[in-house]
């Protein structure tokens, strides 16, 4: 069974709230089909509890009498059945109760996969974790294993990756990175029963301000060396900075605020966000004095 295939149904009646944890057959049982008026209601409540799917805040509700209102919803993942297991989506002040005898069978075993009890609470040591292969490409989506999302904004390294949280816009360099497929201990790591997320030994937490970090000192200090030998190198070095900056321009996924600050940084260092009057300007020499300065800290450090 996948996570997506679980339905979180919410039952109030007289100002009790009770959880519990379904599958779509079993969900169209409980809420009786017989009791709806026509053929086209119950069309459009199966229609409604399929469009949740889609979208990660819609529920499909049921009033079935003066005192009964019964919510459901497809799981989306792990991190939303979590806090529906802790309660996130009830009244603040309504009792709520978790009903395991209302749960399908197949529900309460993936809970178990997960390690999850129904509190939403992950047992680590029930599990196990394998590691698989990754290139860890550029503008790739990974999540961790604390349910944050994170885009490779560059990769310093093999294993060392400059991220950005997709939720603050917070920038991280995440040394020797991993990714893993955690599943229940014992068991082989299969589609149906694993979540894939990714680990670093530790991390260097920077703000969401692109203008605010020194990208040359990180690159220097945790990517792969990349010798500089000519000038050309180093403009190509250049052009590969500002495409950087240009992909975060124009990413959506980025919120105002970080974009707002990318421009600023590009603008700063470049003088221009327009590709075509980079690469005039960096054809004609205009970033070159640092060239010169880069030689020079070469030769300070072999001294």
């Amino acid at each position: 069974m996948k996570i997506n295939e679980i339905v979180l149904v919410t039952e109030n009646w007289k100002g009790t709230e009770k959880n519990c944890l379904m599958t779509a057959a079993d969900y169209l049982r409980y809420v009786d089909l017989d009791r709806f008026d026509s053929r086209k209601d119950v069309a459009d409540t199966m229609m409604e509890l399929g469009r949740t799917l889609g979208d990660e805040n819609a529920w499909s509700e049921n009033y079935f009498a003066a005192n009964v209102t019964v919510s459901a919803r497809f799981c989306t993942d792990d991190r939303q059945l979590t806090r529906f297991l802790a309660g996130f989506y009830n009244s603040t002040d309504q009792q709520v109760l978790f009903d395991k005898s209302m749960c399908s069978g197949e529900c309460l075993d993936k809970l178990s996969e997960l390690g999850m009890d129904t509190k939403g609470k992950v047992s680590i040591g029930s599990l196990s974790y394998t590691e698989l292969y990754s290139a860890f490409e550029q503008g790739e989506v990974f999540r961790n294993f604390n349910g944050r999302d994170y885009r490779v904004m560059e990769k310093l390294s093999p294993k060392n990756l400059l991220l950005q949280d997709e939720l603050s816009g917070d920038f991280v360099v995440a040394v020797g990175v991993q990714l893993f497929a955690r599943h229940p201990r014992g068991t082989e790591a299969k589609e149906e029963n694993c979540l894939i997320g990714i680990e670093w030994g530790h991390g260097v937490y920077l703000s969401s301000t692109p203008s605010a970090i020194d990208f040359r000192h990180i690159r220097q200090e945790y990517g792969t060396e990349r010798k500089i030998e000519g000038i050309y190198q180093y403009r190509e070095m250049l052009q590969d900075r500002f495409r950087l900056y240009s992909r975060m321009e124009t990413d959506e996924l980025i919120s105002d605020k970080v974009r707002e600050a990318v421009m600023y940084a590009n603008f700063e260092e470049f003088g221009t966000s327009d590709f075509d009057q980079f690469r005039k300007d960096l054809n004609e020499g205009r970033y070159d004095k640092g060239f010169a300065e880069m030689v020079e800290k070469q030769k300070e450090k072999s001294r």
